[in-house]
């Protein structure tokens, strides 16, 4: 079973930064394009809960693929100027909307897959966790969490799901670190499934995506669901909750916003330097 050269549809989802590409009934491609650094603000969240409603309630859908419209910047973090937008209460659960999203992306009928090109930091790592695999350029993928660099903690469900994949001495050294990391390192720490060359990474996404989506949904459906039971791995949205309230109980200290301010000057939020190399310039902020 192939991809057809022409996808049955390409569709921009309204009021938020999303395409989707429905290369067959079974098989989507949602790509966020959010310019010029693929922030998750309040516009993706918002969308990317739009798309769960429709994904849980589509009968034929089997695999979903998320990559990004930048190369340089998969999705860079949070927009933490925007971040009093994101509603606290939200959802099935009355969780803070993100927490919702990602919960509700890892416990979906559907196999979900990142395609990662360019920085994934902070809630980009969060996001790609809450997928069921993840794959990498090794050329263009750059992973970090920032987070403790600003006088933060990882709230977004990276406490949660990293130590499951990594264990906790290595999602230790990730969280506290504030670095980059290649994707080579990713791998081996289990953040990611698999590094691939470059030029290799499409055709392996597209590959496995359209041959998971030509089995029967009812296998794909009870396979996810017993693994997921026995490797642990249903994290618990109040204490993903519970962590986000922490991010941002943190971020209204004087201390933190003061980091912020630092950062802002630096052009953090903007397509820089201090954006593209983010690891580099938070170790150089720690030594001020």
């Amino acid at each position: 079973m192939a991809i057809t050269s022409t996808p049955l549809s390409i569709e921009k989802m309204d009021n938020a930064p999303l395409i989707i590409t429905k290369h067959s009934a079974a098989f989507w491609r949602v790509t966020l394009d959010n310019p010029p650094i693929n922030l998750m603000g309040p516009d993706m969240i918002a969308g990317l809960q739009r798309l769960m409603d429709i994904v849980e309630t589509d009968k034929a859908l089997k695999v979903i693929v998320f990559d990004s419209a930048h190369k340089d910047y998969f999705v860079s973090h949070f927009d933490v100027l925007r971040g009093a937008e994101v509603p606290m209460v939200s959802g099935k659960l009355g969780v803070q909307q993100w927490v919702d999203v990602s919960n509700r992306l890892h416990n979906a009928g559907v196999i979900s897959i990142a395609s990662i090109r360019g920085r994934v930091r902070g809630i980009g790592s969060e996001f790609i966790l809450a997928c069921d695999m993840r794959f990498a350029s090794k050329e263009q993928a750059i992973f970090g969490h920032l987070e403790v660099g600003m006088g933060l903690l990882p709230g977004g469900g990276a406490a949660e799901y990293l130590p499951l994949l990594s264990g906790y001495a290595r999602a230790l050294e990730i969280a506290v670190s504030a670095d980059d990391y290649d994707a080579d390192t990713a791998a081996v720490y289990g953040w990611i499934n698999r590094a691939f060359p470059d030029k290799q990474l499409d055709a392996f996404v597209n590959n496995l995506a359209t041959r998971i989506s030509g089995f029967e949904l009812p296998a794909l459906q009870a396979t996810k669901t017993i693994l997921l039971q026995r490797a642990g791995g249903r994290p618990d949205p109040f204490e993903i909750q519970e962590s986000t309230n922490k991010f941002f109980e943190l971020y209204q200290r004087p201390e933190a916003q003061a980091l912020l301010a630092k950062l802002m000057e630096k052009g953090f939020q903007t397509d820089s330097d201090t954006e593209y190399r983010l690891g580099h310039h938070l170790g150089l902020l720690a030594g001020e």
